[in-house]
């Protein structure tokens, strides 16, 4: 069996994280698993794993993506393709309609479609209502659906209107090799460790509300001392360090850059915190577990909620407010609200590979058995 793992392009995101998780455990179990994008950015190669063969289908743009996914379709004849986004499962299913009966297709969410829809203006708004339009017309057509949080899955049968099942699978985050890459040696930007210290770790995104962090975390300062990782890059760095600068927090603050693994700064810091306005699961709220650390996160739609029981696991803020955040990140600092750290780690246990890929092969293999 052949199984192609099909992405718009791979990153050095928590999506790409999970395809490349799955992607060797479904080798193993003598699955012929490819990882298909239509470009792999550079920065992601060191989470690219091992033995697994990639195709990269339009390296030099978009314009080339649908000939060529045609022309690889053609050559490679996979039995099953696995997508993970919506407008690319849609023009897969219509090309197994016209040229390619025999393919199996999984669609798989990852991301809220309700809520980015209702903040989109313009251009982006009109692409997004097309696209939800062109799932609700193919989406029934696929041979199954998996949503990677039960909250999402929901959201997904209410606005793309359908009666299939959706079957919910939580992202493989905790992995066998866990306990190695969380002791791995790190160099920690101040010489003591006796301040409180907050983490973020994900892309510098608007979406991620880094802005919203530092909004707390300034008003935190005020009273009492304490330190703040921010563990990523993208498109906010240059307002994140605007907004150090002339807030004095200099001294602080600390932007590591992408990391390969960031478990060790999680680690170090005594909670992590996801600010988001909305998640499609919230992978970093499984690695802080992992490590012991204490979680606060906006509850935005989808999955922290889930993932942290409704606020059992760690604390929930409402979307979009400094004033609860900084709350929150306080109750940590004099312990008001803690977790232990045992608990934590039996939490994230739930959200380990094994499972995962276990749930995985039972949907492909019954796909291929109808």
């Amino acid at each position: 069996m052949k199984l192609w793992l099909l992405l718009s392009r791979f990153e050095n995101g928590g999506l790409e994280r999970v395809q490349a998780n799955l992607a060797p455990v479904f080798a193993q179990s003598g699955i012929d698993t490819w990882l298909v994008a239509g470009k792999f950015i550079q920065e992601a190669e060191a989470i690219l794993p091992a033995n697994i063969p990639i195709l990269e289908l339009a390296p030099n743009g978009k314009l080339t993506f649908i000939l060529n996914l045609y022309r690889q379709l053609r050559i490679h004849q996979p039995d099953v393709v696995m997508t993970t986004s919506n407008d690319v499962s849609c023009l897969v299913i219509i090309l197994r309609k016209l040229f390619f009966p025999k393919t199996k297709i999984i669609c798989t969410q990852h991301l809220s479609i309700s809520t980015p829809l209702a903040q989109a203006k313009g251009i982006q708004k009109l692409k997004y209502l097309l696209i939800l339009k062109a799932m609700q017309w193919l989406w029934a057509k696929s041979d199954a659906m998996i949503a990677v949080c039960s909250a999402l899955a929901e959201d997904v049968r209410k606005n793309v209107r359908l009666k299939s099942p959706i079957s919910t699978i939580y992202n493989p985050i905790v992995l066998p090799n866990y306990p190695t890459l969380i002791e791995q040696e790190i160099t920690f930007p101040w010489s003591d460790k006796n301040i409180p210290t907050f983490v973020f770790v994900g892309r510098l995104a608007k979406v991620k509300r880094v802005d919203l962090l530092l909004k707390a975390f300034k008003q935190i300062q005020q009273t009492q001392p304490c330190r703040l990782l921010i563990v990523g890059d993208g498109t906010e760095k240059a307002f994140i360090l605007d907004f150090i600068r002339k807030n004095d927090l200099t001294y602080v603050c600390h932007l590591t850059g992408q990391q390969s693994n960031p478990l060790p700064w999680i680690k170090f810091a005594d909670a992590l915190v996801l600010s988001s306005d909305y998640e499609g699961f919230g992978n970093v709220i499984v690695e802080a577990m992992a490590c012991g650390t204490q979680v606060i996160a906006t509850d935005c739609p989808f999955g922290p909620a889930e993932i942290l029981d409704n606020g059992r696991y760690g604390q929930l803020v409402p979307v979009n407010d400094s004033e609860a955040l900084a709350e929150a990140m306080k109750k940590v600092i004099d312990k008001r609200f803690h977790v232990a750290k045992d608990e934590l780690q039996k939490r994230a246990n739930e959200f380990s590979l094994e499972s995962a890929v276990q749930q995985y092969l039972s949907v492909i293999h019954t796909v291929m058995d109808t």
